[in-house]
Parts: structure tokens; sequence; C-alpha cells
């Protein structure tokens, strides 16, 4: 078998554990549209590389993929000060600060921020890093747009709206910049007013502190 056609295939198994532990070859197979010989062979591989265990019948994912998570992190250029101005933007606005970078069709969270006020809560459910957006989220929607135009998406059930503006735009790196605030305190006008203008000068210090673009 082709050696990239092999790699391909044992990331899509790796992918096709989105659906949670205990994984059965069958469920595998039918994932990945392979054929069982050809999943088991992968992932007896896996096994011995440590990445998956077998329990019965049954496959999980170990925590040595960690191991690769947290050099993928460390290589988004997000280190303590990005994270800190995050921190002070999501608390200045009560609300939920995202980075997120083009994977794909997707949009991956690569830092994340949320205000600790206990007068407010701002609920996003199962959002963390590493977790991927669809499009038509503010953030995916986001990407290369230009320095002056911004994204929004509502959620009235958890009456909140998501505001989403281009943080860098390269042929090799897409990344943007989305905040979540409650519908009770910032209405579209002082999104526009107050919201838009603390996002454009978050970028600039983002894009500083990531030596990106030429801020």
């Amino acid at each position: 078998m082709n050696d990239n056609r092999s790699v391909q295939r044992c990331l899509a198994i790796l992918r096709a554990f989105r659906g949670g532990p205990g994984q059965s070859l069958t469920a595998l197979s039918q994932a990945v549209d392979l054929p069982h010989a050809t999943v088991l062979r992968l992932l007896n591989t896996l096994l011995g590389e440590g990445y998956v265990r077998k329990e019965g019948t049954r496959w999980s994912l170990t925590p040595q993929l960690l191991e690769i998570g947290f050099a993928a992190l460390a290589n988004t250029g997000v280190d303590d000060l990005i994270q800190a101005s995050l921190q002070a933007l999501a608390d200045r606005c009560d609300g939920m600060v995202n980075i997120g970078e083009r994977a794909k069709e997707d949009v991956v969270i690569i830092a994340r921020a949320s205000s600790a006020s206990e007068r407010r809560k701002l609920i996003v459910v199962n959002l963390r890093v590493g977790n991927a957006l669809p499009p038509g989220s503010a953030l995916h929607s986001a990407l290369g747009l230009s320095p002056d135009q911004w994204s929004t998406a509502s959620y009235p059930e958890r009456r909140v709206t998501t505001v989403g503006i281009a943080l860098f735009t390269s042929p090799t790196r897409a990344l943007s910049l989305g905040l979540s605030v409650n519908d009770d305190d910032y209405d579209a006008a002082r999104i526009k007013a107050e919201v838009l203008p603390l996002m454009r000068a978050e970028r600039d210090q983002i894009l500083r502190l990531m030596h990106l673009g030429a801020v």
C-alpha cells in the first residue's frame, strides 16, 4: 500500500474516535468506509505505537496522543502573554473570546478565554481549545474578511451574540478572533460602538505578540 495512503487512512481512523471511546471494529470501518481487515491492520500499527488500546473487542485512544496535541498547540504561536490579553478582553466585556485557525472546511479553536465574573453567566456549550466550528459560525465567517469587516452569529436560546473579525491571513494560515457577549448587555449599536473597537485593538496586540503581519 502507498505510504501516503496509509497515513491518510490512519488519520481518518483517529478522527473516527470523535464519537467517543470504546469503538468497535465494525463502527470504525463504517466511519472511514474501509474493509475490516484494512482497519484492523492500521489499528494494530497504532496499538504498537501506543496511540490506541484494545479492551476486549473495543478500541479507544490513549493519552499518548496528547503529546501530538500539545506539540500542535505549541506551534500555534499562542503564549502566556496572548492568553493574558485574551483574558483581559473577556473580563472587560463579561464574555468569551476565541482565536480560530482555518482547518480544511472548519475553523479550529486554538486559544480561548472566558470572563470570571460572577454577575453574568455566558454559556457556550461544549466548546474548548481543539474544537472545530463549521461554516456559519462567526469565527469561521470572519476568516479572510477585510480589516474593517466583521461577522456575527446569534444564539437566541442562550441570549448570546458572537462577533468575529479576521485576525491574520496569508497563503498558509488564516486566523480569526471571536467574542461572545450577552444580549442583555450588548445590543447591535453597542457592539458596533464598543465591542468592535476593543476587538480591533486586541487584534493589533495579538499580531504584535505573535510577530505576524506588518503591525
